[in-house]
């Protein structure tokens, strides 16, 4: 597995996918960057794991991204041939970014197989992020090129599958391979809902960057301490990003910095209990075209705590939750602020909403989504379990 995006095992979907396919008896190794404080090497639950320093260029604007981008396709492009050489079978690629179809190109003129793990839509992220022109431009080029070499496609959800569709790939060759918590987290005890005199705990998983829409939050939180029904609040930040420091600024501007704790990135194990600690879990995501078609992961986690939920009503959004969350017209801040005020004085309706989050939750958990891999490796119709030669 090649993953350039997050260091190993912090990426919950690679780890996820790597742990099942090393329990069902395949041998897995994933190279990565090497985060701060990491081995070099490391065997994590049977995976093996090769870190490599890869420049981090997030903080440094498209220029930054490219040095990253260049520095990770040659070190991440090299290990593949090294792996190759050494009778790798399978080549499986994780994406953002789209840069090691050079590697899956070799093993597929080599008869091995290439698996792409469709995780992100590059083009549209780049165009959110930067809106240069000669960058997205590349970025399709790259994508195209991805799908070329891939002999499956795992795609994270129905939007994405199109996509890989409309790529000229055969449906026979795509399979949906949801994110998703561990069942063991619908079975967790949540409590009883506050009392509506209580202060409401809020709570926001995951990224903080410009396509994610914390920032927007602000204004929000703002209007809900100082309109007729006041709400006494108190929002919990779990995750980090580029546009943190936006985010801060803006929660300083309107006044409610003392409202807010960041805690950083935490590990996955840590999730579920800050998750119980939270009365409404919140996804600001606005309505741009990756938005839209993409599903964001921290939906199903809140469902399987059995957590109220508001969000924008975004297409992959509402086919993960259904009715079990509050979806708003998409950009509609009024509404949103409005949806929390309705939870934060009405602990019967959080309650409801968390009856209809555990019912939901049950189809979204990562258990299910490994059917879906497993099914797609026995697909290749090549590989099986290890030691066993590929046809």
């Amino acid at each position: 597995m090649l993953l350039e995006n997050n260091p190993y095992p912090e990426d919950v979907r690679v780890r996820s996918e790597a742990s099942s396919l090393t329990r069902a008896g395949y041998d897995v190794e994933v190279i990565c960057p090497r985060g701060a404080g990491q081995a070099g090497r490391a065997d994590i639950d049977g995976v093996r794991v090769r870190r490599l320093r890869i420049i981090d260029g997030s903080s440094h604007g498209v220029r930054g991204f490219v040095t990253e981008y260049l520095s990770a396709a040659v070190l991440l492009n090299l290990a593949a041939v090294r792996a190759l050489a050494g009778g790798s079978r399978v080549l499986h690629l994780h994406n953002p970014p789209d840069i090691f179809f050079p590697a899956g190109a070799l093993f597929r003129i080599a008869g091995r197989k290439v698996v792409f793990d469709h995780h992100d839509l590059f083009p549209e992220t780049l165009a959110v992020k930067f809106g240069s022109r000669a960058a997205i431009s590349i970025a399709n080029v790259c994508q195209r090129l991805t799908f070329a070499v891939a002999s499956h496609v795992i795609a994270t959800n129905q939007s994405y599958a199109e996509v890989a569709l409309a790529s000229g790939k055969a449906a026979d060759r795509v399979t949906i391979v949801r994110n998703g918590p561990p069942i063991g987290w619908t079975l967790q005890d949540n409590g009883e809902p506050r009392a509506s005199s209580s202060p409401v705990q809020l709570l926001y998983l995951g990224a903080i960057s410009v396509q994610d829409g914390v920032a927007g939050l602000a204004p929000i939180l703002a209007d809900l301490r100082a309109g007729p029904w006041p709400v006494d609040l108190r929002l919990t930040v779990v995750g980090d990003g580029d546009g943190r420091e936006e985010f801060e600024r803006a929660l300083a501007g309107h006044g409610i910095a003392d409202r807010v704790t960041f805690t950083g990135w935490v590990s996955a194990e840590h999730v579920p209990e800050l998750l119980a600690q939270a009365d409404v879990c919140l996804d600001p995501a606005p309505p741009s075209d990756v938005n839209q078609r993409s599903t964001m992961t921290k939906i199903a986690e809140y469902l399987a705590l059995g957590k109220p939920v508001v969000a924008y009503d975004l297409l992959e959004t509402r086919r993960t939750a259904g009715d079990a969350a509050i979806l708003v017209e998409p950009g509609n801040e009024k509404a949103f602020g409005e949806a929390i005020r309705s939870l934060a004085h009405d602990p019967e309706l959080r309650l409801r909403l968390r009856d209809k989050a555990r019912r939901r939750a049950a189809s979204l958990t990562w258990e299910r989504s490994e059917q879906a891999l497993l099914a797609a490796y026995a697909a290749l119709g090549s590989c099986t379990a290890i030691n066993r030669r590929c046809r």
